[in-house]
Order: structure tokens, then C-alpha cells, then sequence
């Protein structure tokens, strides 16, 4: 039985991946460094100075920041159901006061 003992059978050979050849191009194996194009030298400068990563960070942490309607969620549908309402009784009395003057 494979020339093991109890009869279990031989595990498959791996193969050897670090002298496997690869048929990957050269230039995708070791691709060129990326070109420093304007845009890229600007943000190389910026990033640079201390000032440009503390505003640079504010902005993140003020992305991330919980809006007024996700912390209070039933208070602002309340909210905008009174002011959707009042817009809809003043567009609707703005219409009665121009047909008024006709």
C-alpha cells in the first residue's frame, strides 16, 4: 500500500514555488517606479509640511464625523416634517395671495 504503514496513502508532492519559472513579463514582474508627474510633485511638497498633514487630518476626522440626523434620528424626522409642511403652507399661500391680486 504505497509503502507506508497503515495503509494510509502518500500526501501529494508540493511543488516547489521558489524555483518554479514565472511566465509573467519582466516588466510586470519588476514594474518601473511611477512617473513624478506634476500632480504628483505638488503632493509630494504638500505632504511635506506639518501644517498640510494636521489640516489634512482635520478633514479626515470632520468626513468621519456622525451627522445631526444619524445622532437623532427621530427628533429630525420630526423636525423636517414640521418644516416640509410649513414650506408647503407658505408656497401654498403665496400661490393664494398672487391668484388674489388677478
Amino acid at each position: 500500500m504505497n509503502g507506508t504503514t497503515g495503509g494510509a496513502p502518500a500526501p501529494p508532492e508540493q511543488p516547489n514555488w521558489e524555483r518554479r519559472q514565472s511566465t509573467l513579463p519582466d516588466w510586470m514582474r519588476d514594474p518601473p517606479p511611477p512617473r513624478m508627474t506634476l500632480g504628483r510633485r505638488v503632493s509630494t511638497a504638500l505632504d511635506r509640511r506639518p501644517a498640510w498633514r494636521a489640516l489634512q487630518r482635520r478633514w479626515w476626522a470632520w468626513q468621519e464625523r456622525r451627522r445631526l440626523y444619524q445622532r437623532f434620528p427621530v427628533g429630525f424626522k420630526i423636525v423636517a416634517f414640521f418644516v416640509s409642511w410649513l414650506l408647503a403652507l407658505a408656497m401654498v399661500l403665496g400661490a393664494y395671495a398672487i391668484f388674489s391680486l388677478v
